[in-house]
């Protein structure tokens, strides 16, 4: 594997892009499945929209964090979900991001 600039990657193998996803995989799950112990007064949401290439186009998303400040000043994110945005929306929630009652419970 080798950087080719900014193009990015050349010369990775499938096996090789394999390895790196489970690798963060890993990390992604260790980092979702960590003990949210302290008190933590403030939690927040926040969302915002960007494009994405899906399925050879660009379509709208949107993107919701939770996160949350402790006495101490110290912030953490909670959790991110990835939706259709609003303007892609055809009458179905199934795509939309969770909500905040399911992050925060």
């Amino acid at each position: 594997m080798t950087w080719s600039g900014p193009r990015g990657w050349r010369g990775i193998s499938k096996s090789g892009v394999s390895r790196l996803c489970a690798e963060i995989d890993e990390r992604v799950r260790g980092f979702l499945t960590r003990p949210t112990e302290g008190d933590w007064p403030h939690v927040w949401l926040d969302a915002t929209h960007v494009k994405v290439r899906e399925a050879g186009r660009v379509v709208p998303v949107a993107v919701t964090i939770a996160g949350r400040v402790n006495a101490d000043g110290r912030r953490e994110v909670l959790g991110m979900a990835v939706g259709s945005s609003g303007a892609e929306r055809s009458g179905s929630s199934s795509s939309a991001p969770p909500s905040a009652a399911a992050w925060l419970a």
